[in-house]
């Protein structure tokens, strides 16, 4: 990949200049949800917009912190390395190679908790923006949390197919 990401650890989620939280519910368990989102890369492919269905592990299993996987994102090639992995629990990653145009860097953080039913999971967007879009950087992530609640709910419905 041509541009390559500085390393960045869990504490980024605390010293990120722009942080971005959404909640969304599930009718399914933290482990279902989890194992969508983590154990499924090509998955996303089918609930999230903008994805393709190519997503892949590029290390081997068995998957935890510091596998590297592949995205493909509106034409855009990502590589994400895994920061958490507490199944049912919590699942972090940050891009280590690629990019997405105005991020410097940019990291998810996904914390599951289990309610009545199924489950809520709390879905933090973390980034430095480059220059340019540093004064605009925190309503991009607020528009961007209407992209995350559909996915989510799309996530949802997929996952009652089943």
């Amino acid at each position: 990949m041509a541009e390559t990401s500085p390393q960045l650890g869990l504490d980024f989620f605390e010293t990120a200049p722009v942080k971005k939280a959404v909640q969304l519910d599930f009718a399914h368990p933290p482990k279902a949800v989890f194992a969508a989102l983590a154990e499924d890369p090509a998955g996303w492919g089918r609930w999230f917009p903008g994805f393709a269905d190519t997503g892949h592990y590029v290390t081997p299993a068995p998957h935890g912190v510091g596998s590297v996987r592949e995205m493909v994102f509106r034409s855009s090639t990502l590589c994400e390395t895994v920061l958490a992995w507490e199944e049912g629990v919590r699942w972090a990653f940050y891009i280590s190679g690629g990019g997405i145009a105005g991020m410097r860097s940019l990291a998810e953080d996904y914390r599951f908790e289990a309610q009545p039913g199924g489950c809520r999971l709390t879905w933090t967007t973390a980034i430095i923006p480059a220059p340019l879009l540093r004064p605009v950087a925190g309503l991009v992530l607020t528009l961007g949390s209407s992209s995350l609640r559909k996915a989510g709910a799309n996530l949802d419905r997929l996952l009652s197919e089943k």
